[in-house]
């Protein structure tokens, strides 16, 4: 069985003139087969790699091989990156680990190491997380495609302190740019083990690239299930049948609810615990690829994170009573990792003697159809993407059909989805705070900026 998107809901037929129509789709059509064929001619000239990653399987063993090492030799891993060097391989961890991975026995990890992802150079956390590992049992996967991200620095330069640098050849894995950077230098000079990132693919596309496949083998998880599920998803996503065409129709669907419907926000909401880090990653992916400046204006959605069924008590407010402005995403899983049958009991109360005999996987389920026919109802659209089960495949698909649609709507919205033109701002000026050579402009564009008035600061 494959991924699948229901549309339904999101029709006019269904919810009214807040919903889409075969015309809508058939206006785009032009556009989207010139966005699939600008994916193709980037692929091919090698400006673009993604789409490609699951058929890297000599990339892909080497990471697998490395991983499974440093789960023989170490009791944990700790990942240093942020952003697109974290999200993904994090997101995929938790959606196909034990819930208790960092707990159970290694028996019960498939034989994987502990995994850790502090994603931030907050000293408190990371601090803590240092302190209680043994670090003589502790390897680290440094990762930063630039190979100069200074919160993946900050964090490698107080692990190496710790280590010193005997230990550091044997506890360190470099995972960067494969010619270029600080990163690469450094591992070459001192004997770290190092892995690529191929330079046609961006941080935020990583995830099946060893930023991802290291962590995830060391762990214990079928990172070959994954490529498969994602190799499968790619070859869906290259038919020219649009309306057979996952991605394109996903992207398309977003896209005219930004523009034509005046639905700037996307919520993506799974229905499943193991997805609640997925929700991280398809912000991220979202937000940094779309949200461009674009001529004298600016396009772009705002993606939002929820989880069912725990944000029907909190988003959904919002979601049926609140502006009109928003859409949908649920995912659905048909099959859980674990079921358990809710016991009889107290049949004596109306409100508790119907579930006895119901299963929490069909609770969930009856949910996540009750919500969705609840936004319906009201007139507020959505899609429902339902994947088989919280496997290896299942997840592969869902990740290349979220980056396949990504870069299809960059197309739509006319914009570069894989370039931060805004993260790099940020960078520069945070370069020129610290000093870092060849930034004083930076510094000095701060500091020409208007002075702080004390009436604003209460």
């Amino acid at each position: 069985m494959a991924l699948t998107i229901d549309f339904n809901l999101a029709t006019r037929a269904q919810v009214g003139p807040a919903g889409l129509e075969r015309t809508d789709f058939a206006g785009l059509s032009a556009s989207l087969t010139q966005a699939l064929d600008a994916l193709d001619h980037a692929h091919e000239r090698g400006a673009l790699q993604f789409m490609r990653l699951p058929q890297d399987t000599a990339a892909a063993q080497a990471a697998i091989v490395l991983g499974k090492q440093l789960a023989r030799d170490f009791d944990e891993l700790v990942v240093l990156g942020i952003g697109g060097s974290s999200l993904g391989g994090k997101a995929l961890f938790a959606a196909l680990s034990h819930p208790l991975h960092n707990l159970v026995t290694r028996k019960q990890r498939s034989g994987g190491t502990r995994l850790f992802f502090p994603d931030n150079s907050d000293p408190s956390t990371f601090a803590a997380l240092l302190d209680h590992l043994d670090l003589s049992r502790t390897a680290f996967a440094a990762i930063t495609k630039s190979g100069g991200t200074a919160e993946t620095w900050a964090q490698l330069l107080e692990i190496h302190r710790r280590l010193g640098a005997e230990a550091a050849k044997r506890q360190i894995v470099a995972i960067t740019d494969p010619t270029k950077g600080a990163l690469r230098s450094v591992a070459q000079e001192h004997g770290w083990a190092t892995l690529p990132v191929p330079p046609a693919v961006g941080g935020r596309f990583s995830v099946l690239t060893a930023v991802g496949t290291l962590p995830l083998a060391a762990a214990g998880v079928d990172v070959a299930g994954i490529l498969a599920g994602a190799g499968a998803m790619a070859e869906r996503c290259r038919t020219r049948s649009l309306e057979q065409n996952p991605a394109a129709m996903l992207a398309a669907a977003l896209f005219l609810f930004d523009t034509r419907r005046q639905r700037p926000l996307h919520v993506l909401m799974p229905y499943a615990d193991a997805l609640r880090e997925t929700g991280d990653w398809f912000v991220q992916l979202w937000a940094e690829s779309l949200g461009k400046k674009k001529g004298t204006g600016f396009v772009g959605p705002t993606p939002l994170r929820a989880v069912g069924a725990t944000d029907q008590h909190s988003i959904l407010q919002l979601l049926m009573e609140g502006p009109q402005d928003k859409v949908t995403v649920f995912i659905a899983a048909a099959a859980p990792r674990v079921d358990l049958t809710i016991p009889k009991g107290f049949e004596s109360q109306p409100d508790v003697r119907y579930l006895g005999g119901h299963t929490m996987h069909g609770l969930l389920s009856a949910e996540q159809q009750a919500t969705s026919a609840a936004l319906a109802a009201a007139g507020r659209p959505s899609l429902t993407i339902r994947i088989p089960k919280l496997d290896p495949f299942s997840l592969g698909e869902l990740i290349m059909l979220w980056e396949v649609a990504t870069g299809i709507a960059g197309t739509l919205y006319g914009i570069d989805p894989y370039d931060q033109p805004g993260v790099e701002a940020g960078k520069r000026y945070t370069c020129g705070l610290l000093g870092r050579p060849g930034y004083e402009e930076a510094k000095a564009e701060l500091d020409a900026r208007p002075k702080p008035s004390p009436d604003w600061i209460l």
